[in-house]
């Protein structure tokens, strides 16, 4: 289905506005089949590449999903950052796992970069485990404790350039990351081979 929505998730997914005002000549309001869809977009979107058509559909999904009322739309949703997962549900919390991947891609050179990294990753797993215990048994003066602790430990600066640049990335998805703080049911991660202890 297309409306609004789909236009505004595009929108968040980056595709170019020449292909959203293509795609507004489309019907709106009409729930199509998966072949009628196609159908249409291959009509009037020809020249778009798969990248593009995968986004269109995604966001169509979405927009169907919003507006269907036979299965119950979920509140919350536990997902890695990936941008298809934005404006699917009014909550979105992000896997901790996921997050910790990104500090592991750095590869420093320097001995004290190497030596500011490790250390860093063992707090970064250390206060994960916090969260893990959080969830056992949650209170207002715990969950305080962590998000001051969240702060510390992503807005302090290392002296190493891309870890830094790394945890401001981090910081800027701190409601995400910290929804458990008022959710403790929620998982920390969506994938439990992935758990890491």
């Amino acid at each position: 289905m297309l409306n609004s929505l789909t236009y505004e998730l595009l929108e968040n997914f980056n595709l170019p506005t020449k292909w959203i005002n293509q795609l507004k000549l489309l019907p709106t309001l009409t729930a199509f089949t998966e072949t009628e869809f196609n159908v249409l977009v291959d009509k009037y979107l020809s020249k778009l590449g798969s990248v593009g058509r995968t986004r269109i559909y995604e966001a169509a999904a979405i927009t169907f999903y919003h507006q269907q009322s036979t299965i119950p739309v979920i509140k919350t949703l536990l997902c890695d950052d990936a941008p298809q997962f934005k404006l699917l549900t009014s909550d979105l919390a992000l896997c901790w796992v996921h997050e910790g991947r990104h500090y592991k891609k750095l590869s420093p050179f320097i001995t004290c970069h190497q030596k500011i990294l490790d250390n860093f990753l063992d707090k970064f797993w250390i206060y994960y485990r916090k969260l893990l215990a959080y969830r056992d048994s949650p209170n207002p003066d715990k969950a305080s404790e962590l998000r001051l602790e969240f702060w510390i430990l992503f807005a302090s600066l290392t002296g190493y350039e891309q870890l830094d640049e790394r945890k401001r990335l981090t910081a800027a998805k701190a409601s995400e990351l910290l929804l458990v703080l008022e959710h403790p049911e929620l998982p920390l991660h969506n994938n439990p081979a992935e758990e890491r202890c």
